[in-house]
């Protein structure tokens, strides 16, 4: 027990083992299960409510390159499958739903472990409203969000790796319709752990919560999502 001690602890302070960083091109791909929790209020009747959705699965992809030794250009991208559960007493309408996102990122690396990141992003968030006392209808809608992530990793060329961070941006609706919102906000946090392979691939599991929310809207919604998920990365 004393032995792997030394060894983990050798492994994240140990200078001899500090981030490397010589790959000038990466592709990470995700999977992962997400649980959808949807509370709304609709302003022009005053009646509030919540949705959830059990697990589902998503898939994420990215690509980044290097445009100098500290700066790199990310592009990302996903779909997240779900189906709300179906409340008592209420037809539901448009309970399945598929969300999309899609953006990108510039990350500049302040130090051996910090990196910040100035990102724009188009993501689908559902709402719903009450089409009558017995009926809600659940609908996406597309929101523009732009934001900030700082994030906290190390990295060697073999052996363990740990990365946490945090995203705040705000968001803007789309389109308009008959459900209309205003500008809201929103943020992530995560964490992963995982292990680099010797031809430089790495495995790491991920935890992650999402929250948004447009308090100053027709509708206002607040929409949170927990998941976990497994990703490979692969650098060269």
């Amino acid at each position: 027990m004393n032995l792997i001690f030394f060894i983990l602890s050798l492994s994240f302070f140990s200078k001899a083992y500090a981030e490397i960083n010589v790959e000038r091109q990466d592709f990470q791909f995700e999977y992962g299960l997400a649980y959808h929790n949807l509370k709304e209020t609709q302003k022009s009747n005053g009646s509030t409510g919540q949705l959830t959705s059990p697990q589902y699965p998503f898939w994420n992809a990215a690509y980044s390159i290097r445009i100098s030794q500290d700066t790199a250009l990310r592009f990302f991208g996903g779909v997240q499958f779900l189906r709300f559960d179906q409340p008592s007493l209420v037809e539901l309408k448009g309970a399945k739903q598929e969300l999309v996102q899609y953006g990108i990122e510039v990350t500049r690396k302040l130090g051996s472990f910090l990196k910040l990141g100035i990102f724009g992003m188009k993501q689908d968030h559902p709402l719903y409203f009450a089409k009558d006392p017995t009926t809600f209808e659940v609908i996406r809608k597309s929101f523009a969000q732009s934001g900030l992530h700082v994030s906290l990793s190390q990295r060697r060329r073999i052996g363990l790796l740990w990365s946490i961070g945090a995203k705040g941006y705000v968001l803007f609706p789309v389109s308009g319709g008959n459900v209309a919102t205003e500008a809201g906000g929103g943020g992530e946090t995560y964490a992963k752990l995982g292990w680099v392979g010797p031809l430089g691939t790495m495995y790491t599991i991920k935890g992650s919560y999402q929250i948004a929310t447009a308090p100053n809207a027709e509708v206002t919604f607040v929409h949170e999502v927990l998941a976990y998920s497994a990703n490979i990365q692969y650098s060269f």
